[in-house]
């Protein structure tokens, strides 16, 4: 846009305005007590508004449903009044032309109360909430034990064929698509762990799942394809009750700010579940069920990790008891592939933060009970998953080696021994003073969740850890009883 001359004639085609503006209006001490009415057709004039009006007229003793309205005149204060069984009073006409009559002016003022109760109802369904979306549940069913292994082993002979050829590698993304999506998570995991001493073959198995994850491609009845990235905002919170709901509709609120925020092109496609994944509701599956996200999403619905009013049933149980805990939890979004480049995504990640922390507050609030919570920076998938993990864990022990050295005088003398808990996908990090038994506190340190979670990854990362604040670290054997 370039500076309006101050002597030219104002331009553009003129918009016409709705036939009813309602607003409010301030003055020297503030907002005006009454609202105000404009009527914009004939007879153009604008006028007060306020509510909680009881002036008797004949017709307001009509039944609780009927409307009935009057144009009454105050000799007092020489003014034209309109009331209603409402209990509105329109008041203070000033009219811009002809002045009407009184049954043209009634007529227009019943026609402004109808749009005035349909403004309300509009703001009432505003703030009650969002029209919930069909759910649609991830498969979620054992094959049985000869077509599971069949399936393994024919899985784990593609990632070998595919090593070397490229027709095989377009047909091992295909098979590892219908391996993540067919509800047996035995499948993937099993024909992973079968090339072991295939490194090479195990790695492209496991790289090409993420791929179908991370990058997934939904194809519609007309034959068209869309391509999506998957990403995610981290999202840790604190509770007293037990359990923790997964299913949060007013979500869907925080996708044109986020979108506005991340610069995301304005007829770009940009998704965000409803449904949250937590760390534990991951590592159930491996990932896995995340294969069908983009697919529900496109489709309009929303995605449902377990039966819905089982899984309600269960939270309502569970939030009945005292179970103070900390949860870390992922809010994935679909954006089409190459709308918003990782660079972009990270300078604008705080702008992002601003935006949408007040929404996804209210939008958790309004479905379960939480103490304090923490919203990280979008970023791509894995990499959410890696730094959400990873800041956690961090925190988390660092907090328990704080308190510990607050008590013992400082980091000096302090070792950890820290045991691997495979039920968990977590390492238990037990703080104790070197050369004693007693554990003066203990931390969890989670693995990453992945298709493939990374043991010895999180090992290194929690060495590097304790290491940076001088404490050594030794790994014991985990008990089996």
């Amino acid at each position: 846009m370039k500076s309006h001359p101050r002597n030219a004639r104002i331009k553009g085609d003129p918009f016409l305005p709705s036939r009813f503006i309602f607003g409010d209006a301030v003055d020297d001490s503030g907002i005006e007590p009454s609202e105000y009415l404009i009527h914009t057709e004939f007879p153009a004039f604008v006028c007060r508004l306020v509510g909680e009006d009881n002036t008797p007229f004949p017709g307001r003793e009509v039944e609780a449903d009927a409307f009935a309205s009057a144009m009454l005149y105050d000799e007092e204060e020489n003014l034209t009044v309109y009331v209603c069984s409402q209990g509105f009073r329109l008041f203070d006409f000033n009219f811009w032309d002809e002045v009407p009559t009184a049954d043209e002016l009634q007529k227009v003022c019943d026609a402004a109360m109808d749009a005035y109760r349909r403004l309300n109802e509009a703001y009432a369904a505003r703030e009650t909430g969002v029209k919930l979306r069909e759910f649609r549940e991830g498969a979620s069913e054992p094959l049985p034990p000869r077509e599971r292994a069949q399936r393994i082993d024919d899985l784990a002979a593609k990632a070998r064929e595919a090593l070397g050829s490229p027709v095989h590698a377009m047909q091992l993304s295909a098979t590892v698509q219908m391996a993540l999506s067919g509800g047996d998570p035995a499948v993937f995991t099993e024909a992973q762990l079968a090339l072991l001493k295939e490194p090479a073959a195990r790695e492209l198995l496991i790289g090409t799942a993420r791929d179908c994850i991370a990058f997934p491609e939904v194809l519609h009845k007309d034959g068209s394809l869309a391509s999506f990235e998957l990403w995610a905002l981290p999202f840790a919170f604190s509770r007293a009750q037990g359990g923790v709901w997964w299913h949060f509709p007013l979500l869907e609120r925080i996708e044109a700010p986020l979108a506005d925020a991340l610069d995301v092109p304005q007829n770009a496609v940009l998704w965000v579940s409803p449904t949250l994944f937590t760390l534990e509701m991951l590592n159930e599956r491996a990932c896995q069920n995340l294969s069908q996200l983009a697919t529900v999403m496109d489709a309009g619905c929303d995605f449902a990790p377990y039966n819905p009013d089982a899984a309600r049933a269960t939270f309502e149980a569970a939030r009945q008891t005292a179970d103070p805990q900390l949860v870390l939890a992922w809010i994935p979004f679909i954006v089409e592939r190459g709308t918003l480049p990782l660079d972009k995504a990270k300078r604008l990640g705080r702008k992002a933060l601003d935006a949408v922390m007040p929404l996804v507050q209210e939008a958790i609030g309004a479905e379960m009970e939480y103490g304090e919570a923490e919203l990280f920076a979008p970023l791509p998938w894995w990499e959410a998953l890696s730094a959400g993990t990873r800041a956690w864990n961090r925190k988390r022990l660092g907090v328990t080696v704080a308190l510990v050295a607050a008590s013992a005088g400082g980091l000096a003398g302090l070792e950890a021994v820290a045991q691997y808990q495979p039920e968990h996908y977590a390492y238990q990090v037990l703080i104790k003073a070197s050369g004693k038994d007693d554990v003066l506190a203990h931390a969890p340190w989670a693995l990453v969740p992945d298709v493939a979670p990374d043991k010895e990854a999180a090992w290194e990362d929690l060495a590097l850890c304790l290491k940076e604040a001088g404490i050594p670290l030794t790994e014991q054997a985990s008990r089996l009883h």
